[in-house]
């Protein structure tokens, strides 16, 4: 008998029955068995909140890594739960037919979510379910909910919660259907992008996998997944942004509808986009998710600015939004975290405390950390440090905040977002919004000198370093991430071949190399670059670069876009 195809899954009740499903499909053409192989992920801790900055796909990576290394040759997720940057070295190879994408209540007594008394709680963990709530019912309050479908029904009828809100789709899967009081309509509560569709995942270089679960791909949810995930793209998406898409195909004509939320008051946009195109064109879909994107993040009246970094563009969409700019991101590159390394001596530097700073330049520092030397040993870490001193900086808000995920109690946070603004800020040249009253070192005083331990990415800028050190710092280096371009072409270079772009925005040297490897954009594309560094790579890579940003910050890079685009358009 041939060798069961091991199929790598998570031990809840839904994880296994949606595992199972595609396990006897897989079986069936096959002509062999399949066997379930269980994997606890860190998604399955429920003391840790789904929204905590620094640790996206909580119940994806595990599940990943155990297929990189060989021990299983399948992976099944619950699609609205992948990370929407590709994997290296993986292949979503099919999206089997879609379930039921709508969202749930089951409520005490079946009573429906208009009828429920002010002030009953609903559970739910989504904040896009959330915002819909507090925009659509403000009487009700929202709390917090983890664990599997089974347990969070069992909320209800322990009386922890009035209601909860879960996707339709699990329910249907686990068999508990009769007890949902209410099904929301798509005008009601836009679904998460791909909520009730399966991804099915394999090793990229496994030819005989791929064919064999490429016959369970089913073309309908395939085009309509392709669309709404490349929302998330396009709005460069957290797991704590508050995003709906839903991509409907008719008569040939592919509608995609999207919102975004922001937390109180409970602002959102809505966008809605169709064109005609073929049923196997994933490609035309993903542009028109794109579209939606632009739509979300502007006004909607010109076309949009193309951000091409692979993460940390919020800043940049809000700034160019108050000018009335609709923006769309894609990532020309992608951020791995590097496998091995010298592990222990960052656990011992951290751990050590005493006059040193952890200082971060980028938001895939504590991801990487965590990849690198473990969530539990690297908190360790920080608690031993901080109790001996340990401080940390960051050159954005966003980094900042995954730091103190991590445990910290303050990070200091440049006025200039920059590397040379956190040096300016560490060696008293310049302000800083620190999250408490820091006291920052004298180098001066006393025998030892200030030390930055500096986990940093390949291609990381020498700024930060060498500036610390001609002012006297120790810095302890050490690569944790690599910056590569992406394997395909980002969908994004069809709409600057179309010139249905505004103008791009170059941020970095590696973000040049990466555009130009896949499109060098013709005469009359505005490109405006972030700083003299990044317009001295432009110009080196034949690029013709319209205006230079004075400064690295956001409000700065916007304003030079909208007097570009302003003397464009005179």
């Amino acid at each position: 008998m041939a060798d069961p195809i091991r199929l790598g899954t998570r031990a809840s009740l839904l994880a296994r029955t949606q595992s199972a499903t595609v396990g006897d499909a897989l079986a069936a053409v096959a002509g062999r068995p399949w066997a379930e192989v269980l994997i606890t992920t860190s998604g399955d801790d429920t003391s840790k909140p789904l929204s905590q900055p620094g640790t996206p796909g909580l119940f994806v990576s595990t599940l990943r890594q155990a297929l990189l290394a060989g021990e299983v040759d399948v992976i099944v997720h619950s699609f609205k739960d992948l990370p929407s940057a590709p994997e290296p070295g993986i292949t979503i190879a099919a999206v089997p037919r879609r379930e039921d994408p709508r969202d749930a209540l089951v409520s005490r007594d079946g009573i429906r979510i208009e009828d429920l008394a002010p002030g009953c709680v609903i559970g739910t963990s989504s904040p896009r379910r959330a915002a819909v709530i507090a925009r659509r019912w403000p009487n009700l309050v929202v709390q917090p909910v983890r664990g599997n479908v089974d347990s969070r029904i069992r909320k209800v009828r322990d009386g922890e919660c009035d209601a909860v809100v879960l996707a339709m789709a699990g329910i249907v899967r686990i068999g508990r259907q009769d007890e949902v009081t209410q099904v929301f309509e798509v005008g009601e509560m836009l679904p998460a992008p791909a909520q009730g569709a399966l991804a099915v995942e394999c090793r990229s270089d496994d030819d005989a996998m791929l064919a064999l679960l490429s016959l369970l791909d089913n073309a309908p949810a395939r085009l309509a997944t392709a669309a709404e995930r490349q929302v998330l793209v396009g709005i460069n998406a957290a797991c704590t942004t508050a995003v709906g898409a839903s991509a409907s195909y008719l008569d040939g004509i592919l509608t995609v509808r999207a919102e975004l939320s922001d937390e109180p008051p409970v602002d959102h946009a809505t966008a809605e986009v169709s064109e005609a195109i073929d049923p196997d064109d994933l490609d035309g879909a993903r542009i028109l998710g794109l579209r939606a994107a632009a739509r979300l993040l502007g006004s909607g009246e010109h076309l949009p600015v193309l951000l091409i970094r692979s993460e940390g563009n919020e800043n940049d969409a809000a700034s160019l939004a108050s000018h009335g700019l609709g923006v769309v991101s894609d990532p020309y590159v992608q951020i791995s975290p590097v496998s091995g390394g010298d592990a222990s001596r960052l656990v011992a530097l951290l751990a050590g405390g005493g006059g040193s700073w952890l200082v971060a330049t980028s938001p895939m520092t504590v991801p990487s950390l965590i990849a690198a030397l473990g969530e539990e040993p690297l908190r360790a870490a920080v608690a031993q440090g901080m109790a001996m001193g340990l401080r940390a900086a960051a050159t954005g808000q966003r980094t900042a905040d995954s730091l103190l995920a991590l445990g910290f109690d303050e990070v200091v946070v440049p006025q200039q977002s920059s590397a040379q603004g956190l040096v300016d800020a560490l060696t008293g040249g310049g302000d800083s919004a620190s999250t408490a009253d820091v006291p920052l070192p004298d180098v001066s005083a006393g025998p030892g000198r200030p030390r930055a331990i500096f986990p940093r990415g390949n291609l990381a800028l020498r700024t930060l370093p060498e500036g610390l050190r001609a002012k006297g710092w120790e810095v302890e280096e050490e690569v944790v991430y690599v910056t590569a371009s992406v394997d395909a072409p980002p969908i994004s270079v069809e709409l600057i071949r179309r010139r249905e772009v505004a103008a791009i925005v170059l941020r970095s040297p590696s973000a040049v190399r990466a555009l130009v490897s896949f499109i060098r954009p013709g005469e009359g594309l505005p490109i405006i670059c972030a700083g003299e560094t990044t317009a001295a790579a432009a110009r080196e890579a034949g690029l013709v670069v319209t205006a230079v940003s004075s400064s690295p910050s956001s409000a700065a890079v916007a304003a030079t876009i909208a007097e570009v685009l302003a003397a464009t358009l005179s």
